[in-house]
């Protein structure tokens, strides 16, 4: 399903680029003007003689699994599909040809690929499994329809133009940047996994259009997270922060003077002790769960045979549990205790770094390390 968002905010930044492209000096190739050329399974075209660029348009095979080459015929493959942009119009896209749409259930893109044209792969209903590389474009709905594909990473720096990913069902979704492109998720995504490559600030809700996270995971390092201009009414049901500085921005669209055409809300907030999330929480009255662990302060030491034998007392871990009753306008908090698990560092001299070899519920380790220290995991681990 395709459909057309009507933020005003990025409506003019689109009209804007238009502008830009139509004064800068060019021309696009069009599919009359190609000359294509096959090679085995693949056919393409040039896309530039002088740079030895082109781009595979069609895949001729019934094949499971595709890994697209790096290069053909002494050529170099950075694009897949037709080309096509933004301005063009979307009756004149076209998908990509041969058997593999019917076959195809995975597809390995190297890193000289730069884009994936609009309607690329759209509608490749076998397809579930898609290994992208880092600073790709995904073209307007390149893999739309493809909603077999379920637990997508999208590496860093990954821009994705409208509808360019399955927007049925999404199981597990893996970012490590920010991705602006409008009406690209909607629907359920199941698990949303934050992971910081360079970006520590994540804006999450431009690409919304109604949708329900049933879990989003922030790391420790991620230091602000935004929920701002979503499309419609979305939810984010469980929030995980496990970062103590990570800032929560929502709904701040109305506050800057822009027209707010959706919501975001939230159903629980797990994070950690003195966590920035905290405040967050109280301020808009959310339950929250925070995690608190004590520390290990002496490990000792045991020789036995060519290990050692490492053992420390039990450490406890609690979870503190605060949930706004709205009658009393008060905070209602219980706290229970949970298995402590223990993260084990070692390293065999007594100067030098120290690595992480083990992670236990136990609180002691055998290890060939004569040097051990213990840390508690107060992440939350879902």
């Amino acid at each position: 399903m395709l459909i057309v968002k009507k933020n005003v905010l990025f409506r003019k930044i689109a009209s804007l680029l238009l502008c830009i492209a139509f004064f800068v000096p060019g021309t696009v190739c069009r599919a009359q003007e190609r000359n294509y050329h096959t090679s085995g399974i693949y056919t393409y075209y040039i896309l530039d003689e002088l740079k030895k660029e082109i781009s595979i348009c069609a895949i001729d095979s019934t094949e499971k699994k595709i890994i697209v080459p790096s290069e053909l015929d002494g050529y170099r493959v950075c694009a897949l599909g037709y080309e096509s942009y933004a301005y063009d119009n979307y009756e004149n896209f076209q998908e990509m040809g041969g058997k593999m749409k019917e076959h195809m259930e995975e597809l390995v893109i190297p890193t000289s690929v730069r884009t994936v044209w609009a309607f690329a792969f759209k509608e490749c209903k076998r397809l579930s499994k898609v290994s992208l590389p880092e600073g790709i474009t995904l073209g307007y709905a390149s893999f739309s329809g493809c909603n077999n594909w379920k637990d997508i990473v999208l590496p860093y720096n990954t821009i994705c133009e409208e509808s360019a990913l399955p927007s049925d069902h999404v199981d597990t979704l893996q970012i490590s940047n920010s991705i602006m492109g409008e009406n690209i998720f909607f629907g359920v995504i199941q698990k949303m996994i934050l992971s910081v490559k360079k970006d520590t600030v994540f804006s999450l809700a431009v690409p919304w259009v109604s949708v329900t996270v049933k879990q989003l995971i922030s790391p420790k390092d991620a230091t602000k997270l935004m929920f701002n201009f979503s499309d419609g009414e979305s939810r984010v049901e469980k929030l995980y922060v496990n970062g103590k500085q990570t800032k929560i921005e929502a709904n701040a669209e109305a506050r800057r003077g822009y027209v707010a055409e959706g919501h975001v809300t939230f159903g629980e907030i797990y994070t950690v002790e003195g966590a920035e999330a905290i405040r967050f929480a109280k301020k808009n009255k959310i339950k929250y769960h925070v995690k608190r662990t004590a520390e290990v302060k002496k490990v000792i030491r045991k020789k036995k045979a060519d290990t050692f034998l490492h053992t420390w007392k039990k450490a406890k871990t609690t979870i503190l549990s605060c949930c706004f009753d709205k009658k009393r306008k008060t905070w209602k908090k219980s706290t229970k205790k949970v298995p402590t698990v223990y993260e084990i560092y070692g390293r065999k001299r007594k100067k030098g770094k120290y690595q992480r070899i083990d992670t236990t519920k136990q609180n002691k380790v055998k290890t060939k390390y004569k040097y051990v220290k213990v840390k508690l995991v107060s992440e939350w681990d879902v």
